[in-house]
């Protein structure tokens, strides 16, 4: 049995699925989707068990234990079109040097692929692993500092004005939360909506949202 993260549907990002070899693993299959379905599933396949080879026979099943859905495939690459493995950063993990470096890499790796990368990019976060050695690991004193002095985040538009606010890496960082942070999913699209949902920016909810929105749109984000 092997369990892989799936990061299609926001719901399902974070949550894991088990992939069932339907021919060594009966009882687990059965075990989801109870017996007399597998046991149609399996008469089904039962005119291709000589030809292994065909593309009909279906070898494997893909089940999400919190859902209860469950999908048939014929081979692991087939699988591994659908669903990625990966392995990321939950929130208590967040304030190491290796989430720090990881995070970083991501920001640079998401800028080049939607071809707005600039060498400023480069130092993105940079004071931040430093500041915990200051502040001798105290990771929230780091993070509210940061938020705002730092032109990437809405807190600074709200302490400096919202023209002051690098908005085009704001929406960089937003984007490619999802490649290290476990906990946090979302796109740059999604995380807007999810941001100005919050009471903290309700009153603000225009102002950013015409900022970010022509931006998303020129992306095709």
């Amino acid at each position: 049995m092997i369990k892989l993260r799936k990061r299609q549907a926001v719901q399902e990002r974070i949550g894991s699925v088990i992939v069932l070899d339907m021919f060594n693993e009966k009882d687990k299959c059965i075990e989801y989707v109870g017996k007399e379905k597998f046991e149609k599933i399996m008469t089904d396949n039962a005119d291709l068990l000589k030809h292994l080879d065909k593309p009909g026979f279906y070898t494997y099943m893909v089940v999400n234990p919190s859902t209860k859905k469950w999908k048939l495939y014929h081979n692991w690459t087939e699988i591994l079109e659908d669903y990625k493995s990966f392995s990321m950063f939950t929130k208590e993990e967040r304030s190491s040097f290796k989430y720090w470096f990881s995070h970083w890499c991501a920001f640079q790796l998401t800028a080049l692929n939607l071809k707005i990368w600039k060498p400023r990019h480069l130092l993105h976060d940079i004071e931040k692993p430093w500041l915990k050695v200051i502040w001798k690991g105290d990771y929230k004193k780091v993070q509210t500092w940061h938020r705002e002095h730092r032109s990437h985040h809405l807190e600074y538009g709200l302490k400096h004005g919202w023209d002051k606010i690098d908005w085009t890496a704001l929406l960089i960082d937003w984007e490619c939360c999802a490649l290290s942070k476990q906990n946090a999913q979302l796109d740059a699209r999604e995380t807007l909506a999810y941001e100005i949902s919050k009471e903290k920016w309700k009153p603000y909810a225009k102002e950013i949202s015409a900022r970010l929105e022509p931006l998303l749109d020129d992306l095709k984000l």
